[in-house]
């Protein structure tokens, strides 16, 4: 098995490629633009230093938000396409199920994560997930949510807010830093080293070695959507509603047919 994982849900881009369970290549890239000119030439790069081709492709799996929707509109696209295209499977997670993934690969002694996401606003996205076999399960599901909700369901979840692996850009804003430390953390005694970072995770590597275990269900390129979990700003601002509706899982009206 041959597979292809990108996470273009943040400005952090993560692209890996995996061979049954080894790592062939991964790339981390940040970005300050758009993905539109990068993602590709990425993927056709890391697919050449491997000396493999698109063909050779059992399966492409993407994070389909939450986190920039510009990001995550270039991605989901990208995925469906090669994958229609290729004819092989397609896998989409949420970001915060990958960072948690990943912050579990990185930390195999842990049984929970809290992947975060700063969305503006005084929000956070964020979700509570435990460990379950090649991959994980949320207990929390993901949400935007203000830093104290999310902390009050992080407690009632978990119970002891030490066991949590916490990563990305918004663990500061939930767990708070020196004297504005969250009282259950800074009560703790002497100072200790804690499973926490900013640095978004290897999230397209962890989701491309579960890919190649089975455990990720498949899905038809034409049903797949970005799940953003909250509406843009420009919605808001317009009081509009651009967000797309799940759709039919009914895909016997699509004409399109590959060439022959």
């Amino acid at each position: 098995m041959l597979s292809l994982a990108f996470d273009t849900s943040t400005k952090w881009g993560r692209f890996a490629l995996v061979e049954e369970d080894r790592v062939l290549e991964y790339r981390p890239l940040n970005v300050s633009g758009s993905y539109a000119d990068a993602l590709l030439p990425v993927i056709e790069d890391m697919l050449e230093k491997a000396g493999r081709r698109k063909q050779e492709l059992t399966g492409v799996g993407v994070t389909i938000g939450p986190g920039s929707f510009t990001g995550i509109r270039i991605g989901v696209a990208t995925a469906k396409g090669l994958a229609w295209g290729l004819g092989c499977d397609l896998v989409g997670v949420t970001s915060l199920a990958a960072m948690a993934a990943a912050l579990l690969d990185e930390h195999p002694g842990a049984e929970w994560a809290v992947p975060t996401l700063d969305a503006r606003r005084g929000e956070i996205f964020a979700g509570v997930f435990r460990r379950e076999g090649s991959w994980v399960r949320p207990v929390a599901e993901p949400d935007a949510h203000k830093p104290d909700r999310w902390w009050a369901r992080i407690l009632e979840a978990v119970g002891d807010p030490e066991q949590p692996v916490y990563g990305g850009d918004g663990a500061e804003l939930l767990l708070g830093q020196g004297a504005g430390l969250r009282p259950e953390l800074a009560s703790r005694g002497e100072p200790s080293l804690r499973h926490w970072s900013s640095a978004h995770p290897a999230t397209a590597r962890a989701l491309a070695l579960a890919m190649n275990t089975g455990c990720l269900p498949t899905v038809h390129p034409f049903t797949l959507v970005p799940r953003y979990m909250r509406v843009s700003d420009a919605e808001v601002k317009r009081k509009l509603d651009l967000t797309p509706n799940t759709p039919s899982g009914d895909i016997s009206s699509h004409r399109t047919e590959r060439p022959s």
